[in-house]
């Protein structure tokens, strides 16, 4: 049985190939959409396949006077941060059989769209900021242990703390 919800042995399966070939660990994950023009519906959207089928992502154009009819980009990454961060914590609590009875994760992004809008040269982002409210037993050092692991193992917090090569290939139809 689970102590956090973390299928701990697909997780240890995993690392046990990784461990024999490390070239397990690496491959090339995609995702695909398409711009739609309904005034109604999503502005984009895109699917992704799960175990139990695929799920569509729909988003709105960001609203600047306040929310659209479907999350924003920006709620899309946010929520690919916090979920990623939250994942790798308590997959590391689950690897170490820390009991995490609650965890309530929130974050926050500084944003300034002078740059956007040709108006300024100030950086889009300046900061991010994750929260965590665990409910556990575990000591104060366990808790740190884990606050750790989060950091250095997930793809979204590298992402952030480093420079990642990226490339826009615009082809024309």
């Amino acid at each position: 049985m689970s102590l956090n919800n973390i299928d701990l042995e697909q997780v240890d399966e995993y690392e046990a190939e990784i461990l024999k070939n490390k070239e397990e660990a690496k491959f090339t994950t995609k995702m695909e959409g398409t711009w739609l023009y309904e005034e109604s519906g999503p502005q984009f959207s895109a699917e992704t396949k799960t175990n139990k089928g695929s799920v569509t992502f729909s988003l709105s154009h960001p609203n600047f006077s306040g929310p659209g009819p479907f999350p924003s980009p920006m709620a899309y990454g946010l929520f690919w941060m916090v979920g990623c961060v939250s994942s790798t914590f308590m997959t590391a609590a689950e690897k170490k059989k820390i009991a995490v009875k609650s965890l309530k994760a929130k974050i926050e992004a500084d944003l300034n769209y002078l740059k956007q809008f040709n108006l300024g040269e100030e950086p889009l982002i300046s900061a991010y900021r994750v929260f965590f409210d665990v409910e556990t037993d575990a000591s104060d050092a366990e808790v740190e242990e884990l606050r750790q692991a989060a950091l250095a193992g997930c793809m979204a917090m590298y992402t952030i703390k480093h420079a990642i090569p990226l490339d826009l290939t615009v082809t024309r139809s």
